[in-house]
């Protein structure tokens, strides 16, 4: 397992994220970045960035670990402290801050939005957070061209919630920088709390993650084009996750049956 290999890559990156976030409120350009960026967005079609912003959703997430999880186990524990510390994190933030959006402070002729008009709790972006702080949990996973990989796609996804007029530079970058920190903290807690490793909770975080993966293709994100990306890729984790480990459980479960009748 290559976590300990991540952690100096994750911890430097939400660095320099969190330096340029530093840098954009200091400087004063958060409105003219934002404008910047999603006026090249528009150049290119609406149906990447509507895809882009789902691969952020929780929703995706959720099925994206599924997927990991099941085939790798032991990452189950960091798997649902992960959510429980990022749940904490963006919701806690956000009501704290209850930054208004782009929609509220710009005219609306100023800029383009892709899905629906959002208006409030702003700061920090959950779907940049929720897509930096799962990826770099399956990149922990991966050797190095495929943390490029996986950290890439993370990137992206965080980019396109301006290109979709949902977030200002700064939300996109705190959020960022906050989904690293938030993994490499759950990558390195040894040891892990007994209740996150016990097989009861174990068993309640597959279904609660196999629960999420099943609803996704049915969530009404609202944003065109997504549909395909949802659907296949719920359908690619449920099979995983139904090979790997639903029917290993089930066979488990049917063999220690007979044997306490037998």
């Amino acid at each position: 397992m290559p976590a300990n290999n991540i952690l100096p890559r994750l911890l430097w990156l939400a660095a320099l994220l969190a330096i340029a976030a530093v840098a954009v409120r200091l400087t004063g350009n958060n409105q003219s970045l934002f404008l910047i960026v999603n006026h090249w967005a528009h150049d290119y079609p609406a149906a990447l960035w509507s895809n882009l912003t789902m691969v952020a959703d929780t929703l995706f997430a959720m099925t994206a670990l599924l997927a990991v999880c099941a085939v790798r186990p032991e990452l189950l524990p960091r798997a649902l402290l992960l959510l429980l510390v990022g749940t904490l994190v963006v919701h806690g933030g956000k009501a704290f801050f209850d930054a208004a959006r782009p929609a509220v402070v710009l005219a609306q002729d100023s800029f383009y939005i892709i899905g629906p008009k959002l208006k409030h709790h702003s700061f920090p972006s959950g779907h940049s957070f929720t897509v930096f702080a799962s990826m770099a949990l399956i990149a922990s996973q991966c050797r190095l061209p495929g943390q490029l990989l996986v950290l890439a796609v993370a990137a992206a996804a965080a980019f396109s919630r301006m290109a979709v007029g949902a977030h200002w530079p700064l939300d996109v970058l705190t959020g960022s920088a906050l989904g690293l920190i938030v993994a490499a903290i759950v990558l390195a807690w040894r040891p892990l709390p007994a209740w996150s490793e016990h097989p009861a909770t174990l068993l309640l975080t597959v279904t609660i993650l196999t629960l999420g993966t099943i609803y996704l293709p049915f969530f009404n994100s609202r944003y065109p084009h997504a549909q395909l990306l949802t659907s296949t890729s719920a359908v690619v984790a449920v099979l995983v996750a139904l090979k790997w480990f639903w029917w290993p459980l089930m066979k488990l479960t049917t063999k220690l049956i007979q044997d306490k009748r037998g």
